[in-house]
Parts: structure tokens; sequence; C-alpha cells
């Protein structure tokens, strides 16, 4: 299964990638990331800063929706402030959400990347002016994480892994290298976020990539790549899942930052867990753990 998905994966972003896809903003601020927590959901895109600026089309499409908040929106999500979605070649979609309050042009139908959507704004859901984008192959009713087809950012800092834990019964371990274990059966958790390197302080953000190894084999992987609605969602509901692992919201974090690695099962002797981060410019941390799991 994980097979055909990573295929149908790798023909989603070959379809993409024929659309040029270029940045909407030209500051680029990221200070939110694809999959990174939000109370009860996916952030389903990455959220741009750098202050009241133009918007434009990541790639020429047609206006296929417009919302002014305080609408109705009877089956449109809410929290999205005013928004509007292109439609774009190949079936892909993007939205482009909290925009501000009358810079969208309701009659424009076509867009060329020299045509501004909007201005950047508060909007909706929001704490501060950014730009919220989406990208949505509405061909396989996927979304897809932006990062994918957007021109790379500079980056060169990896993703930090803090506290991690073994959790059996109602007793928590925090692991140590070199420790002894009488637990055999239980939950595994780690702390684990990306950076953003162009402030003093700390600002987190998802990772791309979280690894479970257990002597050098894999036990858990979340790679935030694509999200679709799962098929025994119920009608209406949103039950997105990650494409790479079948695991929804509640099954990948336990809390902010803190993810969910499953379960593991200690046999008496010597063991290795290792927690693997990696972001998407690639950069890689580690945590390894060396333990003595007791008769």
């Amino acid at each position: 299964m994980r097979r055909s998905l990573v295929v149908l994966l790798l023909v989603l972003i070959g379809g993409c990638l024929l659309l040029a896809i270029e940045w909407p903003l030209d500051q680029i601020v990221l200070t939110s990331t694809f999959g990174e927590h939000r109370g009860d959901h996916f952030h389903a895109g990455i959220d741009l800063g750098g202050g009241e600026q133009q918007i434009y089309p990541i790639s020429p499409g047609e206006l296929v929706l417009f919302y002014r908040e305080g609408e109705d929106y009877t089956s449109l999500p809410t929290g999205l402030g005013n928004f509007l979605v292109l439609q774009h070649q190949g079936g892909i979609q993007s939205l482009y959400a909290h925009l501000a309050e009358g810079s969208m042009d309701p009659i424009r139908r076509n867009y060329d990347r020299s045509l501004a959507l909007g201005t950047v704004g508060s909007s909706g859901y929001s704490s501060g002016k950014h730009l919220h984008l989406t990208i949505i192959d509405t061909q396989m009713s996927t979304i897809i994480n932006p990062l994918l087809l957007l021109p790379p950012l500079p980056d060169g800092q990896a993703p930090e892994i803090k506290e991690v834990f073994f959790y059996s019964g109602q007793e928590r371990i925090i692991l140590e290298d070199g420790m002894s274990l009488s637990r055999r059966e239980g939950q595994l958790f780690a702390t684990v976020y990306d950076l953003r390197e162009d402030v003093t302080f700390l600002w987190k953000l998802a990772p791309y990539k979280v690894f479970l190894l257990q002597d050098g084999r894999e036990i858990t992987s979340f790679t935030f790549d694509s999200l679709y609605t799962a098929s025994e969602a119920a009608e209406g509901s949103q039950n997105l899942v990650l494409m790479n692992t079948e695991r929804d919201f509640s099954d990948v974090y336990e809390s902010a930052w803190l993810l969910s690695l499953g379960d593991i099962s200690l046999i008496p002797g010597e063991t290795t867990l290792t927690v693997f981060a990696a972001d998407f410019a690639g950069n890689e941390s580690f945590s390894e753990y060396n333990l003595n799991v007791l008769e």
C-alpha cells in the first residue's frame, strides 16, 4: 500500500512541475509549514509573512472561487477570511487566504503572473498579516505541500529533537543513552520541530520528515508531503490523513510539536532506538539511545 501511495505522489508532483510554479510574494518569509499542529487538524498549507505586499498567482490560472469575509459561508471552510481560488493546468488549484479587505477584484476571471490577486492582510482567524497558501490536486483529491513545488529557500539549520520518552501504562520514562529499562511494551513520543534561522528568537516550524528506528529497522515514519481525505470520513467532514502513513491528526500528534512515534516492543538485552528528523532543505538531525532491557 505504501509503495502505491509513493508512486501516486510522484505522479502528482510530476504533473505539477509542468506548471512552472513561482512564489506568490516578492518578499518571502516562511512563518508556518505544512502539517503543523492546528489544535484539532493538520495545517494544510504554508504561511508567508513579510508584511503588507501584493500577492501574485503561483502560475497563470482562472478564478473559480471568490469569498469576502462576512458573506454566507455555507459549505465553505471557515477561518480563511477573504480568500480566492485559482484553477491551473492539470487539475491543480491554488488557494490564497487572509487577504486584506477590499484588495481583491471580484470581476476579473483570468490571471497571469503579472496581475496581483490582492494584498496580504489579516482577515479571518489570523494573529497578524500573512498569506496562507494551499495547493490542491482536484483530480486526486489531494492537498500537496507547497514546498514540494515552489523554488527552494535557503536553509542551513537542522531540526531540533528534544525530549524523547517511553510511555508504558501510567509510567513516563524519559530516555537517556545507556539507561536500563524494565518496561517492554509501550509508546514512544518525541518533541520535534524545525526552526526559522532568520530570527533571533525561538520560532518553531514543522519538520518535513521524522523516523523512528529500532536496531536500524524502521518502526514509524512521517513525511509531511501531502494530505487526503480518508475514505471512511463521514459526509461533510474533513478527516485528513498523511498520504504516506494513512495516519490522521490524532494518530500523529499528542500535542503541539509532540509526535506519537508508535508502539514499540523491547525484548531483554541490548537495543538501540534512533529518532531521525529532516527539514525540507535536507538538513538532518538524530538522537540515538542505546538501552539495556532487563529480564
